[in-house]
């Protein structure tokens, strides 16, 4: 803090540029320090002595090159009072207007946190002119050259102002504004900048503002104090930015044909990803309103690694990184990502040390948008017990039924978990299902609908576990879930069910809590009755390319009386001898 400090103080129009100077024991025009409050390492409170004039000022480190005060006029305390925080500082309020003050000798900082990219703007000045002057030629640029020896090409970025027909006051210019970093008010990211050529110090500084839930657009101050700025929309200055692409990369290798389509990255909240024979396009959403997009363009392959170069839309940085690649399967793509590198070699971009976690980790998903059912890895009908943090409930699928069901009257009520469609690619879960059945062994709940369906999408088997995706369209927090399963016995099995898309590596068949990255944990076991037709199928995904029929097969013995006992018992020889056989 200690140093000179430049400000503009005072409201409407008496304020006045005024520096402020800072030494180890005293605050210029307030005295000698005699009391410090600091209960954050960025946050002061000190009580001044200017021969019997007290008074208080609390300063925010905002960043080394920018702090905020707010101060009380001069108070006199009675004759033997001791000067407290209390009485000297009730004046203080906590929403008492900031005063934004700058170092005079200001360091620059890298830019990349305050603003990186380039960007064509719109941009409106009040004070000037009506109406958004939009001129194509206009724009923000802020590009970062990693390892260069003169750190001011990353301390800088550039406005280009360019006039618009019509609007008189619009102009031509160029302004390079040194960064003078960054800090945070809830949702609204504050950065300050400086010009370097202007000599007029409150034309020198400048405060920016950008918030998290729309960073398209940017406010921006006219005068060295960042106080005025509440929301980008109703600054002084703003600019309304259009991200642009800043550098074209020619590819040198094809993905896979079967990779070409639309994705789901489960790895990165659901990302929305874009692969043709070169490229691959991912978009993500931080939160609801912000989106953010990386191009990867395919420039080298050996085996399943593909160098990619990465370029950010709105930024004009390029890097590389590697992409680790399983074959496709069902409806999904495994991958892993190395870590991001500014080397365009592909033994450093590529090796296996620049894969991270290297003992423990696991394969990432791409799950094809549009997914086409396949017969599930686990068939039959089962009856299981569940535990966990959110276990499957009863609910009415579709909202309030057109007319009231039927009252059933249940001996036995147990919970269900049956793939029983013709072509077993249909998991139905009912959390309360009825098992009671007439004379006729058939069932007496004939109204009641699953609480749960879901598709089976890809399964597979990975660091000795057996994974399976299910795609649910009713389930409002994450379409896809992942589930680990196992064969406990000839008729059991457990399953986990994941809390989102995303497969956690600690997630085992029995986890049921979020710590694992699972709600729910099921102990099944099957219950195949007379009438049910639902055989038992198992795969623990150990080679999930290979073709499996996709439909069962039912046979139907008729005439069974005329088969004769000579033809059972030959039957019966012929099984014998291929089974002793096949044991040498």
């Amino acid at each position: 803090m200690q140093g000179k400090w430049f400000s503009m103080e005072g409201s409407g129009g008496s304020r006045t540029e005024t520096v402020t100077e800072f030494q180890a024991n005293s605050m210029s025009d307030r005295g000698i320090c005699i009391d410090v409050q600091a209960p954050t390492k960025d946050n002061f409170t000190f009580i001044f002595d200017n021969r019997g004039c007290l008074s208080c000022v609390r300063i925010l480190v905002r960043t080394v090159n920018i702090l905020e005060k707010a101060e009380t006029s001069c108070v006199t305390l009675k004759q033997g009072e001791r000067p407290t925080f209390e009485n000297v500082c009730k004046q203080l309020k906590s929403d008492q207007q900031l005063v934004t003050m700058f170092s005079e000798t200001p360091t620059p900082v890298n830019c990349r946190a305050s603003l990186e990219g380039v960007w064509k703007f719109s941009y409106q000045r009040r004070d000037m002119f009506t109406g958004e002057c939009t001129n194509n030629d206009a724009n923000i640029t802020s590009c970062q050259v990693p390892g260069s020896q003169f750190n001011i090409q990353n301390e800088q970025f550039t406005i280009n102002y360019r006039k618009c027909q019509g609007m008189d006051n619009t102009k031509d210019g160029d302004v390079v504004y040194s960064c003078l970093g960054q800090w945070f008010i809830d949702k609204n990211q504050f950065f300050a900048a400086f010009n370097s050529r202007e000599s007029r110090k409150f034309e020198k500084y400048r405060c920016f503002l950008k918030n998290r839930d729309d960073d398209l657009y940017l406010g921006g101050s006219l005068t060295a104090d960042c106080g005025y700025l509440k929301t980008p929309q109703e600054s002084p200055e703003r600019f309304r930015l259009t991200p642009v692409k800043a550098e074209v990369v020619t590819p040198g290798c094809n993905l896979p044909q079967n990779f070409s389509g639309q994705w789901i990255n489960t790895a990165k909240m659901d990302a929305d990803v874009f692969i043709n024979s070169t490229h691959i396009m991912e978009t993500w959403r931080p939160d609801q309103h912000r989106y953010r997009r990386h191009v990867y363009v395919c420039l080298e392959q050996r085996d399943s690694r593909f160098m990619m170069a990465r370029l950010g839309v709105d930024g004009c940085q390029k890097d590389y990184i590697c992409w680790d690649f399983v074959p496709r399967h069902h409806n999904i793509i495994r991958f892993r990502q190395g870590i991001v590198t500014w080397k365009s070699d592909f033994h450093t971009v590529c090796s296996w040390k620049a894969f991270p976690g290297k003992n423990a980790w696991k394969y990432d998903l791409l799950i094809t948008k549009v997914p086409v059912a396949i017969r599930c890895p686990v068939a039959g009908k089962f009856r299981f017990d569940q535990r966990g943090d959110i276990p499957f409930e009863t609910r009415i699928r579709g909202g309030v039924t057109q007319s009231p069901r039927p009252n059933v009257y249940c001996k036995e009520n147990i919970s269900d978990f049956s793939v029983c469609d013709k072509d077993q690619k249909r998991i139905a879960i009912d959390a309360v299902y009825c098992l009671s059945v007439n004379r006729f062994g058939q069932p007496v709940d004939i109204y009641s609908e699953p609480d749960y369906i879901m598709k089976c999408v890809g399964y597979w088997r990975e660091n000795l576990r057996s994974y399976l995706i299910t795609m649910d369209e009713e389930d409002a927090f994450s379409q896809y879930r992942c589930w680990v399963y196992q064969r406990a016995d000839l008729n059991r099995i457990i399953m986990s069910y994941s809390v989102g898309a995303f497969c956690n590596l600690n997630q085992e068949m029995d986890s049921y809590n979020y710590t694992q990255g699972a709600v729910v944990s099921l102990a099944m076991t099957e219950y195949e009755r007379e009438r049910d037709d639902c055989p038992m199928f198992f795969d623990d995904g150990t080679n999930p390319w290979r073709q499996v029929d996709q439909s069962v097969t039912v046979f139907t013995f008729r005439n069974a009386a005329a088969i004769r006992s000579t033809d059972i018992l030959s039957l019966i020889v012929a099984s014998i001898s291929v089974a002793f056989l096949t044991r040498f």
